[in-house]
């Protein structure tokens, strides 16, 4: 079994591993397809995916269904990765996916450029007419999407001073180590794909990235554009980096007909009640 459909409420989603040989080859894990009766045309690419755990990508991780609305990607430790990875992906009634990443690694090797752990995601988007994402910073909302590919694409959250964010590496190994200065005020934020909103509400704020690209989601239909990615990322302080320990990182991704700022910031109230995350460290 290469993948499979889960319908709950208005959504359908199709978590697939990753032998689908999409528009890179066959890495594209995750969620192949988001839709729902609001929208029939799917919110991640067609040939790409979205909510794609780095530490699973392209590794050819197993899918599992164990319950009717729950399919999990599992990745066995290795020589090559040394790591387990497993990757929950849970639709709930009425247009709810709830994600989780559990990983624990049997030895930690820390290069000294990067003397912390991350944990990464990749969501490249449909063809939005707007690719920004909007999300509070300094008390009010902010829409934002990096100008190119490697550029200003990292973002922090608002309450870090430049010192207690992770030094960069170098050389920087990839385009997501550029920063951008409005900082997140809450540990969410939303896109907007046709008349849908694709929010993403996540747990350990202090650890948590944004990162961006305009382009990442390759050549779009509407003229003139491209499709984004809304990436993200985990940080594990190199101090908790230790073999052994288990980690687990969760969000929720709402999908559903956009009704302004104040509805996205209800789901986010729920999504954080409900599921103990908070607002902020």
């Amino acid at each position: 079994m290469h993948c499979a459909m889960i319908q709950a409420g208005e959504i359908q989603i199709i978590v697939g591993d990753a032998a689908r040989d999409g528009a890179g080859g066959r890495q594209y894990c995750g969620l192949w397809s988001l839709t729902s009766v609001h929208r029939v045309f799917n919110a991640f690419g067609n040939s790409f995916a979205g909510l794609i755990p780095g530490h699973l990508r392209g590794k050819g991780p197993v899918l599992e269904q164990p319950g009717e609305r729950t399919c999990l990607l599992r990745h066995a430790a290795c020589e090559a990765r040394p790591y387990e990875a497993t990757a929950y992906y849970t639709a709930r009634a009425p247009h709810y996916i709830d994600h989780e990443l559990a990983i624990r690694w049997l030895h930690v090797e820390r290069p000294l450029s990067m003397p912390y752990g991350e944990v990464c995601w990749n969501s490249y988007i449909n063809c939005p007419e707007d690719p920004r994402i909007h999300y509070l910073s300094g008390g009010g909302w902010h829409r934002y999407q990096s100008p190119s590919h490697g550029v200003a694409s990292r973002i922090a959250p608002s309450w870090l001073s430049p010192q207690q964010r992770e030094p960069m590496p170098d050389p920087r190994p990839g385009f997501l180590y550029d920063w951008y200065g409005a900082g997140f005020d809450e540990p969410f934020f939303y896109g907007r794909v046709g008349e849908m909103a694709l929010v993403h509400v996540f747990d350990a704020p202090e650890r948590l990235r944004f990162y961006l690209s305009p382009s990442g989601g390759g050549e779009s239909l509407l003229p003139g554009s491209t499709c984004p990615a809304w990436d993200f990322l985990w940080i594990v302080p190199g101090a908790q980096w230790e073999a052994g320990r288990e980690y687990r990182f969760r969000m929720r991704l709402v999908y559903k007909r956009y009704e302004g700022d104040e509805d996205v910031l209800a789901e986010v109230r729920r999504a954080q009640d409900e599921l103990g995350f908070a607002p902020r460290a």
